[in-house]
């Protein structure tokens, strides 16, 4: 199976000398479930940024989709996808306002038919009109996976 992500002595540290990331190993195959799990301050958040392209380790590599993030990021980052912790939208807004706003600030048009398709193949349809801040949190993420 190929691999879609290959993480390779990825190293973190930041300015004042605390190291997050030391020497990381990792491999993720295609058809994989993977969790990252650490108590608090193991350097996940720090990993999950690296690998978004949010975060500069310090030393060693990334691919993704064998793809090298430090020299085709953009390409990189195009095939990746992140559901953050805190929600990022406006509560009061609707579901089917919010997913053509953030199409917009992908530089995607607001194509209805592609936004109704994306809304059906997360069960979102049905809640398109509602507020966010009327969701369940597993509707919320669905929204921002959308």
């Amino acid at each position: 199976m190929e691999s879609i992500l290959e993480i390779q002595g990825l190293t973190k540290t930041y300015p004042g000398g605390l190291t997050a990331l030391d020497a990381v190993d990792l491999e993720v195959r295609r058809g994989e479930i993977f969790a990252l799990l650490g108590p608090n301050g193991a350097g996940k958040t720090t990993l999950i940024g690296a690998v978004c392209g949010m975060v500069r380790p310090t030393g060693g590599s990334i691919r993704a989709f064998g793809l090298d993030m430090a020299r085709d990021w953009r390409r990189a980052r195009a095939r990746i996808g992140l559901v953050p912790q805190e929600l990022g939208f406006d509560i009061f807004e609707s579901v089917e306002r919010s997913v053509r706003f953030s199409r917009g600030l992908a530089g995607l048009a607001p194509d209805p038919g592609k936004i109704e398709a994306i809304l059906r193949s997360l069960s979102l349809w049905d809640k398109r009109d509602a507020q966010i801040r009327m969701l369940s949190g597993g509707m919320k993420r669905r929204v921002l996976i959308a």
